[in-house]
């Protein structure tokens, strides 16, 4: 990722955290996880080195719910899943999704990596 941003080690590693916990929850929650399953990540480094990251799934598994990127209420602390995409949102300036339900959905972070995580 270094390679490719421009950035240091220590800036990509929030943005190689979002792009984990993006692929993982599309893998998890879409026929991206499948035999045969997809997952399309992008990384554009914009001016003032802000990172736009996208992650586009394959759509819904068959005989499963459909289901849309959305930040939980509460999480419990003894569930295991549940808090990658608050992980995402305390990372990223902002994040949305876009496509429609019960189709392929695109998942999309702003990334500032000189942001001040502790302030």
């Amino acid at each position: 990722m270094r390679g490719a941003t421009g950035l240091d080690e220590t800036e990509t590693a929030p943005v190689e955290l979002v792009i984990s916990e993006l692929v993982t929850n599309s893998v998890l929650h879409s026929a991206s996880g499948g035999r045969c399953g997809r997952v399309k990540v992008t990384v554009e480094v914009m001016p003032g080195q802000i990172v736009l990251v996208s992650v586009t799934d394959d759509g819904p598994r068959a005989l499963r719910p459909i289901t849309v990127p959305t930040l939980a209420d509460h999480v419990d602390d003894a569930e295991e899943c549940g808090r990658g995409l608050r992980l995402v949102a305390a990372l990223a300036e902002k994040w949305w999704w876009t496509g429609f339900r019960g189709g392929q959905l695109t998942v999309w972070a702003l990334i500032d990596p000189h942001r001040d995580l502790d302030a």
